[in-house]
C-alpha cells in the first residue's frame, strides 16, 4: 500500500449487498461469541468504489466489533445515505474507546490493551488498513464511541 502502486478500480456498488456479504462471512465468529449481527439495509444505497478495498475495510472494521464485544451482544451493520453520499456503519456493544486512543486506534500497530490484542491474535493493522483504503477513495472514518458502552464506525463514500 505504501509503495502507490494500488491500483483502484472504482465502480458502482451496492454497499447494502457488499455489507451483508461480510456480515455472512463473519457469522461463524458471531456465533461462537452468541452475538446477533442485526442488519439494517437501505438497497439503493450505491457508493463509488472499489469493491476489493471496501470489503477490507468492512471485514477489519465489524471483525473487531466482534472481537472486542462481550458475548452475547449485539453487532448492528446499518447501510444508508447520508451527506450526499453512501454510508456504513458499524455499531458495537464492545467497551468503548477512551478518548485519547480514538486517532491513534487507526495508525499500524497501535494497541489499546497490548497484552489482550496479543493473547487474541492480530498485529494492530486492521483499523489502519481500514482508513487507507477508505481515504484512497474520497471517503473518510469516522468514529463515536463511550468509554464502557460500546463504538460506532461510519465508512461515509463518494455516491455512484
Amino acid at each position: 500500500m505504501d509503495s502507490g502502486k494500488v491500483a483502484l478500480k472504482l465502480e458502482p456498488v451496492r454497499v447494502g449487498t457488499l455489507a451483508n456479504e461480510v456480515r455472512d462471512s463473519l457469522g461463524v465468529l458471531a456465533s461462537e461469541k452468541q452475538q446477533t449481527i442485526e442488519f439494517i439495509c437501505d438497497d439503493g444505497t450505491i457508493a463509488t468504489a472499489d469493491r476489493l478495498l471496501l470489503r477490507q475495510a468492512l471485514v477489519n472494521i465489524i471483525h473487531n466489533a466482534i472481537r472486542y464485544s462481550a458475548l452475547q451482544t449485539r453487532v448492528t451493520i446499518r447501510t444508508l445515505r447520508r451527506d450526499g453520499g453512501a454510508c456504513i456503519e458499524v455499531t458495537d456493544q464492545g467497551p468503548g474507546i477512551a478518548p485519547e486512543h480514538r486517532q491513534k486506534i487507526f495508525e499500524r500497530f497501535y494497541r489499546v490493551d497490548k497484552s489482550r490484542a496479543r493473547s487474541e491474535g492480530g498485529h494492530g493493522l486492521g483499523l489502519a488498513i481500514a482508513r487507507w483504503s477508505v481515504e484512497h477513495q474520497a471517503g473518510r472514518i469516522e468514529l463515536e464511541s463511550e468509554f464502557g458502552k460500546g463504538s460506532v464506525f461510519r465508512i461515509v463514500l463518494p455516491s455512484g
